[in-house]
Parts: structure tokens; C-alpha cells; sequence
């Protein structure tokens, strides 16, 4: 008796599994590594974004470094130079490009000063705005 119940048990099971949609529960996982296949590219995507931002504001902060380092060395060649030092003059720098403002005695002395910071390593050009008395 207990062999017909066991017989009759795998028959049962079979017939269960052979009518059962089997292939959709593959679709699911199939689904479900489509999804997590995403999720990875999403996560490889968003690192590589973050890489780049990382990159950019290295890049920016170098930049920024650059400007004021450059911008010391010209204010301290102007502050040690006998001719310049006597002048109040702004300096700001943008990637090389150094921009003056002040006001010196003549026009001569603003050609000088525009001079000596072009001589300063890493001006590529010189925005003179200094101004001299007109009378």
C-alpha cells in the first residue's frame, strides 16, 4: 500500500510540474537580472560622474591655487621693486592674465609698472588700468 501512495505521489507531482507555467518563474529571474544588470550599470554610470566631478574640482581648485600664488608673486616683486613700492596697486590674475589698478605719478611710472609684472614667470598678459594725475 505504501509503495501505490508513493507512486501515486510522483505521478501527482509530475502532472503538477508538467502543467505549471515553469517558464515564467525563469522569466522572473530573468527580470529580476535585467533589473540588477541596470542597477549595476546605473551604479557604474554614477561612479564614473563622480570621477569626473572629483576631476573637475581638482581642476579648480588647481586653477584657483595658480591665480593666487601668481597674484602673491606679483604683488611681492611690486613690494620689493624701489620704484613700485610707493604705489597702492590691486592685482588680480585669471589663468596668467594679470589685471592692475591703482593710481601711480605719470604715465611713464604706469608704463614701468605694467613692465615689471609682465617680467613676473606665469604673466601671459597684463591688463594695465592704472591711472595717473591729468594736471
Amino acid at each position: 500500500m505504501k509503495l501505490k501512495g508513493v507512486t501515486l505521489l510522483a505521478i501527482v507531482t509530475a502532472a503538477t510540474f508538467s502543467v505549471l507555467p515553469i517558464g515564467q518563474a525563469f522569466c522572473q529571474d530573468s527580470v529580476a537580472g535585467q533589473e540588477m544588470h541596470t542597477s549595476g550599470q546605473d551604479l557604474k554610470s554614477a561612479a564614473t560622474e563622480t570621477g569626473e566631478s572629483a576631476k573637475h574640482a581638482y581642476r579648480g581648485t588647481v586653477d584657483q591655487m595658480s591665480d593666487a600664488t601668481l597674484t602673491t608673486k606679483v604683488k611681492s616683486t611690486l613690494m620689493s621693486n624701489d620704484q613700485t613700492r610707493k604705489y597702492s596697486i590691486h592685482v588680480e590674475s585669471n589663468s596668467g592674465n594679470v589685471t592692475i589698478d591703482g593710481t601711480v605719478g605719470s604715465r611713464a611710472n604706469a608704463k614701468y609698472v605694467g613692465s615689471v609684472v609682465a617680467a613676473v614667470s606665469g604673466v601671459r598678459n597684463v591688463d594695465n588700468k592704472l591711472t595717473w594725475p591729468t594736471s
